[in-house]
């Protein structure tokens, strides 16, 4: 029961800072299965 909002800021920060860290031109993608999901993480990467 981890809140949605906090898993997403958690994931989305930490591929942030592996990117910027590492210079990875990696794509990522975000599986979500909840629309509640996918506007957290919309809102998140804008």
């Amino acid at each position: 029961m981890f809140p949605n909002q906090r898993a997403a800021e958690i994931a989305v920060d930490t591929v942030k800072a592996w990117l910027a860290e590492t210079g990875s031109q990696m794509k990522v993608v975000f599986n979500v299965y909840k629309d509640l999901d996918l506007e957290i993480y919309s809102e998140l990467l804008q």
